[in-house]
């Protein structure tokens, strides 16, 4: 009786670990990013141009399996009362080994001034391990007037299988940063010494440093901050007003922990 009742403890132990573990899945954030989008935007999903849709990228805690990715899976509920299914949803223009955490969402969120207020997983969506994340919901969206903030920052050697060739050859560490949306310069304006001093990183050993470098200037949510310093970075903070979204929305001050994957 006495070993079944270990057993039975154990079983449960592993149970809440797992729903523990489970729980960390999340949606980092929904961004309300431009509305209305350009027509042609709608060929990220191969379709014909659309007019009148609004863009709304969607941020994971995990990468996505491309290959589950449906607009039926996503239910987006306006603010009245409606529930819209998106015409559109897509990887892209995420769709680097590294990133793919985003899926773009395209489709009519605010008809007649309503706002949307959340989105729900109703079918079935997987992340790149085939874990289901059915039932995942956001529910603070960020307004469309808003600039866009980080939520998300992993730490790599330079070297890593997606990164080559991105960060000069000092670099010690990359940083990959994930903002809510895509981020450019002031009126879609490359990244440029002005982005690159904007942005602090505090370092294990206390201090803080500019990036040698920012990398990865296509028009996604990611970009690359190149360190010469091998101290492990610990947190990334942006001063507001330098990195805008396509609306040329400006971030707020913004600050995210740095999650590693690199053995020190």
């Amino acid at each position: 009786m006495k070993l079944l009742t270990i057993a039975t403890l154990l079983c449960f132990s592993i149970v809440a670990i797992s729903k523990e573990s489970d729980s960390n899945v999340r949606i980092l954030s929904v961004y309300h990013g431009l509305d209305p989008l350009p027509p042609r935007a709608t060929r990220l999903c191969g379709l014909p141009p659309a007019a009148g849709q609004d863009g709304m990228p969607i941020v994971f805690s995990v990468q996505i399996n491309g290959e589950s990715v449906s607009p039926t899976a996503f239910a987006v509920e306006i603010s009245s009362g409606e529930t819209v299914t998106p015409l559109c949803a897509t990887l892209r223009p995420a769709l680097e080994s590294l990133e793919q955490r985003t899926v773009l969402l395209i489709g009519p969120f605010s008809p007649e001034g309503s706002l949307p207020v959340s989105v729900e997983i109703v079918e079935q969506l997987e992340d790149v391990d085939g874990n289901s994340l059915l039932g995942l919901r956001g529910e603070k969206v960020t307004a469309l007037a808003a600039g866009p903030s980080l939520v998300f920052a992993e730490r790599f050697a330079p070297n890593k299988p997606g990164l080559e060739d991105e960060c000069p050859e000092q670099t010690a560490q990359a940083i990959l940063l994930t903002w809510e949306g895509g981020v450019t310069g002031p009126r879609g304006a490359d990244l440029a010494e002005a982005q690159r001093t904007a942005v602090s990183i505090l370092l294990d050993d206390g201090h803080s440093v500019h990036p040698l470098a920012l990398a990865d200037d296509d028009p996604d949510n990611h970009v690359i901050a190149c360190l010469a310093e091998t101290s492990p970075a610990v947190s990334v903070s942006v001063v507001a007003g330098f990195f805008h979204d396509p609306g040329d929305d400006a971030n707020p001050e913004t600050n995210i922990n740095v999650f590693s994957k690199m053995n020190y």
